[in-house]
């Protein structure tokens, strides 16, 4: 089975364990011509969504891998990040703090992490071991005018959203999730929650530490720097997703009202009569988990708030997860069989939390030569409409939890 998208099992090695060695990090400045740099940006959209830099090569899209040699702009920045992080690493350590004003302007502007190395040529196909580097220019003039005048103009340009990102490599797409996960974390924090004070990233981009300089405490006592090491980790939201099936050979599916379907215009080719064409993807139930809850107990909860019917914890199956860079989540993927009266079309309920616009049985055969595109589905036709349904992509959780529920189905019918 292929790796699942966004985690990618030939990702650029992490090492985390470096991140916190002063050594590596002056060796990571010797190095610096031979790495590489993913940019982010918020500038280039109404909604301030970071996208990534990324180019277009025979119509396929890329994740641009600046090659930091050839921008001493950045060369520059990255040099004077990583001594930032050999000077304060021994503040970190003794848990004492440098004052903001001494912080250098240009490093307050950017949010900068340090992935890892690349150890299986994901970059360039000759260039293994090279260490990469993410930066986002949000907030600096100077790099962003930089990318826009020298950059850019080399055939780069700035995703325009999930869609520009879901057609990259499952190796691109997991850098990409991987990074972009880091310098949301960096970007988004920018004040201790305990205290208000000031908030830098310290190894290598992977914690913040606060300052304690809070703008309320005379003398400033920061509770994050008393009780919790005075640093902070990465937020990744839990989320369950689960597909739902039954006995006999059926499927569980819903539409979601953020994903109202496309609608197109087309002529018929049999009549040719111009059709209206509407397309729904239907998929998996999911849901955020909920603090004091299991996996299991958080499947229940949301199968029964967006279809009104009642599942037993111990028919919920764990099968695998995926990490969801929109903005920080991890999907657990889970199934189950859905029992009794819990099959009846008529005990469906949809508006108890309202969040979906139809939920559906789909016969496992159907949803099957959908999958291998043998098929499309149809939920309704006639001489002027058509509604079909489609399936998410069979890389993405969703989608292999749809093909294992198919699988499921196929095992319960030779039992009969």
């Amino acid at each position: 089975m292929k790796d699942i998208y966004f985690g990618c099992s030939k990702q650029i090695s992490r090492l985390g364990y470096l991140r916190r060695n002063v050594e590596h990090m002056r060796k990571l400045q010797q190095t610096l011509p031979q790495s590489k740099l993913i940019v982010f940006n918020n500038r280039d959209n109404q909604s301030k969504r970071r996208e990534v830099l990324i180019n277009s090569i025979a119509n396929q899209k890329k994740l641009s891998y600046l090659d930091v040699h050839s921008h001493e702009i950045f060369q520059d920045i990255l040099h004077k990040w990583l001594q930032f992080n050999i000077d304060i690493e021994s503040h970190v350590v003794e848990k004492t703090v440098i004052p903001w004003s001494q912080i250098d302007e240009e490093l307050k502007a950017v949010s900068i992490f340090w992935l890892g190395q690349d150890d299986s040529g994901i970059t360039t196909s000759e260039n293994v071991g090279t260490s990469v580097f993410s930066i986002d220019i949000s907030n600096s003039d100077l790099l962003y005018n930089y990318i826009t005048e020298h950059v850019k103009t080399a055939g780069h340009s700035f995703t325009n959203g999930m869609p520009s990102v879901l057609q990259l490599s499952n190796e691109d797409a997991s850098a990409y999730s991987y990074s972009k996960m880091f310098i949301d974390f960096i970007s988004k924090n920018r004040y201790c929650p305990a205290c208000g004070g000031h908030i830098v990233a310290v190894n290598l981009g992977s914690r913040l530490y606060c300052l304690n300089d809070s703008p309320w405490d005379d003398p400033a006592r920061c509770e994050a720097n008393l009780t919790s090491n005075n640093l902070q980790f990465p937020r990744t939201d839990l989320v369950v997703i689960i597909a739902l099936y039954d006995s006999s050979g059926r499927i569980l599916l819903g539409n979601n009202k953020r994903h109202p379907g496309k609608i197109v215009e087309k002529n018929d080719e049999t009549s040719g009569k111009l059709v209206k064409w509407t397309s729904k993807m239907y998929s998996c139930f999911a849901g955020f988990m909920e603090p004091g809850e299991t996996i299991e107990q958080a499947c229940v909860r949301e199968v029964y708030e967006e279809t009104g019917l009642e599942l037993q914890p111990q028919d919920v199956k764990i099968i695998e997860s995926q990490p969801w860079p929109f903005p920080a989540n991890i999907m657990i993927g889970c199934m189950a069989i859905l029992r009794d009266e819990q099959t009846d079309d008529r005990k469906i309920n949809v508006h108890l939390d309202d969040e979906l616009e139809h939920v559906s049985w789909f016969d496992s055969e159907n949803v099957s030569k959908v999958i291998k595109g043998a098929d499309i589905g149809i939920l309704s036709k006639s001489d002027t409409e058509v509604e079909e349904w489609f399936l998410p992509s069979p890389e993405s959780v969703a989608g292999r939890l749809i093909g294992r529920a198919v699988d499921a189905c196929s095992d319960l019918r030779g039992k009969f």
